[in-house]
């Protein structure tokens, strides 16, 4: 009896027994060759209502639904143009906040040395803050493009010491100068201000840009899209994307769910008018919490919005290739 060599790669696998990986790529730690990297970071430690999401990136590995063959909408053939792979989940030092976020940022900026994107899963939010540092030091001040229903820009600090939580990354990121506030742009919210100051002030101070979910929802995806654009011109970007951004009709999944959100179809159709073209440098996806997903809604939401991710940063990277 005959029995057929092992495929090695995702399109070579029969139907229904594709890997177990994010977005079914091809396992690696070798970043030689590598266009885009994807990588998971099981970290929670800095939640401020329920804890699960360190399980995120598990959770998308066994019940993702999405590949990275191809993209029909941006009429792209990714596997055959560009090589993506699964790095793998971070190392970290499990309950030690101050360890993993200097093991983020050292295994970020390891992929970044190599010349590879990341396109990192998380995760809390908070992990945003240790990867910006990767970026920083990488390209100088970062312009952001944030999805999210929450400012995350609250700050806590005590007269002994800085306090890190999933509602802070981007006022530290701020104050440390990871970010270039007056390329900073962040749609969808509606979770309420904690920036100590009022969210106006804030963001005079700092130049940043939001968009409440309530105009967001009354501006065609043109609109939206022309106003990310404008804010954040011809810098490198740091895209982020928080699962809450969407509706809990659409992620339940996650740890401060809030009403009014939107669709997943929203989400797409956003990104791919706002983000092609734009010098995407990494992404991460963060919040999912596999614990509160009924029916795998959270799941399908997330890979989709994965998905788009690798395929709009694949489409920029054979976009430059042809200039």
């Amino acid at each position: 009896m005959n029995i057929p060599e092992c495929p090695k790669k995702f399109d070579e696998f029969p139907l229904g027994n594709a890997p177990i990986s994010l977005l079914h790529a091809d396992y690696s730690r070798e970043l030689d060759g590598v266009d885009i990297a994807l990588a998971g970071v099981p970290f929670d430690l800095a939640v401020s209502n329920r804890s699960g999401t360190r399980f995120g990136p598990r959770y998308l590995r066994s019940k993702g639904f999405c590949n990275i063959l191809s993209d029909p909408d941006l009429n792209i053939d990714i596997v055959n143009n560009l090589k993506v792979i699964d790095y793998g989940d971070f190392e970290l030092m499990p309950g030690y906040l101050p360890d993993c976020f200097y093991k983020i940022t050292e295994q970020t900026k390891a992929i970044l040395d190599a010349g590879v994107t990341p396109v990192i899963v998380g995760g809390d939010h908070s992990i945003s803050l240790a990867e910006l540092e990767a970026y920083y030091l990488t390209y100088g001040p970062m312009a952001m493009v944030h999805f999210d229903s929450h400012l995350d820009t609250g700050m806590r600090q005590t007269a002994k010491k800085e306090i890190f939580t999933h509602g802070s990354p981007f006022s530290w990121a701020l104050k440390k100068g990871y970010l270039d506030g007056k390329h900073m742009i962040q749609l969808g919210i509606r979770g309420g201000f904690a920036d100590g100051t009022s969210a106006e002030e804030f963001s005079k101070e700092w130049g940043r840009e939001f968009i409440l979910a309530k105009e967001l929802h009354y501006m065609s995806y043109d609109e939206a899209a022309q106003r990310i654009k404008k804010k954040v011109g011809n810098r490198p970007v740091f895209l982020t994307f928080d699962i809450d951004f969407l509706d809990p009709a659409y992620a339940p999944g996650t740890g401060t769910p809030v009403v009014g959100g939107f669709s997943v179809h929203d989400a797409v159709q956003i990104m791919e008018k706002a983000l092609a073209g734009l010098d995407i440098k990494g992404a991460d996806l963060v919040e999912v919490m596999p614990y509160y997903d009924p029916g795998e809604v959270t799941a399908n939401s997330a890979s989709t919005i994965l998905k788009k991710i690798v395929s709009i940063i694949a489409y920029n990277k054979l976009l430059s290739r042809q200039k």
